[in-house]
């Protein structure tokens, strides 16, 4: 018996081949159906490949091969038999032989050969796969030039499209956060896990989708908008290994302690560059966030297929004057927000900032620990 095939899925659209990052599981040894049993990187994220069923596993593809949608890469079978195997492709057969310690990609080799760079240089990696990115960051440091990352390379693209084909205005209002930011350190201690401004925002986005369906919609073409059942929120992280936008989907339904230890895994993924393709995938609004390092002011970018971004500026104090003429100290935060303008005006922009704003200065049990 030759068991069941181990295929690589179709994991991003934009990329045309994977890399073979790790195999989990050792040659020859059993696995059960649904084990993880290898790990491919994309241009986004890293994915797990399971196990196809219950046997033995044969690995047909050495770490740091190049595999594209639907190559075979292992066999699970009852025996331990893989049965006959395709010859390698190229670009596997150069990235696993030899039998060398440091296994180079084939986009990596590639990448080495055009810049020219020392084999000695390369080696000093210290890493026991060299792919593109390692190379790239290489080069980076090496010369007066800066590459840009293949991630950095995807942004430009997005960003361009971005302005090339929306109509995109931008609002913004000032928000008294000390409210927000009281309620958020009771539910930090409460619940002894943090909970912060962001995870407020997130929250305040997600409640408005009932009553402004159209700013978490997709313009199907230039008179015709559909409408999202529910809505999925795209948040912004960037910890030096690259711009990532996970989503909490349906975010209306989950109170705000769900929406922090939600956004605590992402963030923990960010620094890991661990996501997988579908916690990347699904947003119909994005939050961007700038509250650090003292942002007054961020003007957020409408991602391609989306109506509207928020951005959250970092939270400042200020003194203002009381009724009776007293100095009085408060916190204030600014959030803008750009609209695609073929289906927000201004006067409804204006009211979707003040309904979060509102949110934000009063938040209640409506917010905090809603639950339907």
């Amino acid at each position: 018996m030759t068991g069941a095939d181990l295929r690589v899925p179709k994991l991003n659209t934009n990329d045309e081949s994977y890399v073979l990052l790790e195999w989990l599981v050792d040659d020859g040894e059993p696995v059960r159906r649904d084990d993880p049993v290898a790990s491919v990187e994309t241009s986004k994220a890293v994915e797990e490949l399971v196990s196809p069923g219950d046997g033995v596993l044969r690995r047909l593809l050495p770490v740091g091969a190049s595999c594209a949608a639907g190559d075979l890469i292992g066999r699970v079978s009852p025996d331990g038999d893989p049965g006959p195997v395709p010859a390698a492709t190229p670009a596997a057969a150069a990235a696993g032989g030899g039998g060398a310690a440091v296994v180079i990609t084939a986009p990596a080799q590639a990448l080495i050969d055009e810049l020219g760079l020392d084999p000695a240089l390369v080696a000093s990696l210290g890493v026991a796969v060299v792919k593109r990115a390692d190379i790239l960051a290489l080069a980076g440091s090496a010369a007066a030039r800066h590459a840009l990352s293949p991630r950095q390379q995807a942004i430009g693209r997005t960003v361009t499209l971005s302005h090339a084909t929306i109509p995109a205005a931008y609002s913004v209002v000032k928000v008294e956060v000390d409210a927000a930011l009281a309620a958020a350190g009771r539910l930090t201690r409460q619940l002894r896990r943090l909970v912060g401004l962001p995870d407020l925002l997130v929250a305040a986005v997600a409640r408005q989708h009932a009553t402004f369906p159209l700013f978490f919609a997709r313009l199907v073409d230039e008179r015709t908008a559909e409408l999202a059942d529910r809505p999925n929120v795209g948040v912004t992280f960037d910890l030096g290994t690259g711009l990532h936008i996970p989503v909490v989907p349906d975010a209306a339904t989950l109170p705000v302690a769900q929406i922090a230890e939600r956004l605590t895994e992402y963030r923990r993924l960010a620094g890991q560059g661990a996501f997988r393709e579908e916690q990347l995938a699904g947003a119909n609004i994005v939050v961007t966030l700038h509250h650090d390092g003292g942002i007054v002011l961020a003007v957020p970018m409408i991602f391609p297929g989306q109506v509207c971004a928020l951005a959250l500026a970092a939270p400042q104090r200020e003194l203002v004057l009381d009724e009776a003429g007293a100095v009085q100290a408060r916190t204030v935060a600014q959030i803008g927000l750009a609209y695609d303008h073929r289906l927000v005006n201004g006067r409804d922009a204006a009211l979707f900032l003040h309904a979060i704003r509102d949110c934000l200065e009063a938040p209640g049990e409506h917010l905090l620990d809603r639950d339907a």
